[in-house]
């Protein structure tokens, strides 16, 4: 490699922890141009291999953290979240707007 940086696959892990313990007011998943609302009131946890979105209660998005890519969003109030989803497998979107409430 003659110019630039060694490609990196995805997020670095120390980024995706301080994620760890968000309070989320909801999360959308986008799938091409459309949105669909997953679930209001939750939160993001982080453990040794695995990013968990949890609203409402119920698990909705479950990925592994290699490979797992997240960037806070320009306004700061959220995080943008692409991953391949532990249970189905598929490259899932999802976008997730932090709580007002201090954290």
């Amino acid at each position: 490699m003659l110019f630039g940086k060694k490609k990196q696959k995805g997020t670095p892990e120390a980024e995706l922890r301080a994620l760890h313990g968000k309070r989320l007011s909801y999360a959308v998943e986008r799938d091409g141009a459309g949105e669909q609302v997953l679930g209001r009131n939750g939160g993001i946890s982080v453990n040794r291999t695995e990013l968990i979105i949890v609203c409402d209660g119920h698990e909705i998005f479950r990925c592994l953290l290699e490979g797992c890519i997240a960037a806070e969003l320009m306004s700061r109030n959220g995080v943008d979240i692409k991953g391949d989803d532990s249970l189905s497998g598929k490259r899932r979107h999802i976008v997730a707007y932090y709580s007002n409430l201090r954290q």
